[in-house]
């Protein structure tokens, strides 16, 4: 008999604290989301997150970790870098580990952290990041919640457009491990949305987040974004004090 996963989406971050123990995906594409998994791809061998600037300072300095992160996109005075994985790839990480602080992703983070397992997905890690969902959801008989981090508590394009891409690649997943999945009109809903701009680029750059990069000159970080399926890394959040994100081992 083919399981059954159930798979919602998120729209904004608010929805999902109602949700019963879920596998969850985290998606915060313009950029925290794909900061992350860049840092991991660098080889940072973990990063800690963290709302608070002035912890990210304090922790940054007991560790000796490289410090990233901004307030309003732009990067926070004193720190190594900004919250971008094309400044991340400029200066390498050298094998240190890293504090992020961001605006908005570390804060969603911190909230969904007593969720059983809890993933960070993006355009760059969405084929890796579905396979594990389902595997993660299917060793612990839950439902699958993809997240949206949104921006200020509202709608973000550039997110829901993630989670479209990575419904479809969960429902792949699923399939090619004997599963079924049953959407919500959400999940369904990200599917269109996400069908209706065929170019990744374009759809990025219409976004609200994209148009802060453009402001920024920032706009190499949208083609690496972009990127699908460019990552095999899967970052897993770790509670506890502090919160860390480790690639996930399969």
């Amino acid at each position: 008999m083919r399981a059954q996963l159930d798979l919602d989406v998120a729209l904004v971050p608010e929805q999902a604290l109602a949700w019963p123990p879920t596998v969850c995906v985290v998606i915060d594409q313009l950029r925290a989301s794909s900061t992350l998994t860049a840092a991991l791809d660098l080889g940072c061998p973990e990063v800690v997150v963290t709302g608070s600037l002035e912890e990210a300072r304090r922790l940054a300095g007991e560790r000796g970790s490289l410090l990233a992160g901004e307030r309003g996109g732009r990067i926070v005075p004193g720190f190594d870098a900004n919250n971008s994985p094309a400044e991340l790839r400029a200066i390498g990480v050298g094998g240190r580990g890293m504090v992020l602080s961001t605006s908005n992703g570390t804060k969603v983070l911190s909230r969904l952290q007593t969720m059983p397992a809890v993933l960070i997905g993006c355009f760059m890690n969405a084929r890796a990041c579905a396979e594990a969902a389902v595997d993660e959801a299917g060793d612990r008989h839950l439902g699958i919640g993809i997240v949206c981090a949104g921006r200020r508590g509202r709608f973000a394009l550039d997110d829901a457009l993630a989670a479209g891409l990575i419904v479809s690649r969960v429902t792949e997943a699923a399939e090619a491990r004997g599963h079924s999945c049953q959407l919500t009109d959400a999940a369904r809903a990200a599917v269109r949305l996400r069908s209706a701009y065929p170019d990744d680029i374009a759809a990025l750059r219409e976004s609200s987040s994209g148009q802060v990069l453009i402001s920024l000159d920032a706009e190499a970080d949208i083609e690496i974004c972009a990127s699908v399926d460019s990552s095999s890394t899967v970052p897993v959040l770790r509670s506890g004090r502090p919160l860390r994100v480790e690639t996930r081992q399969p």
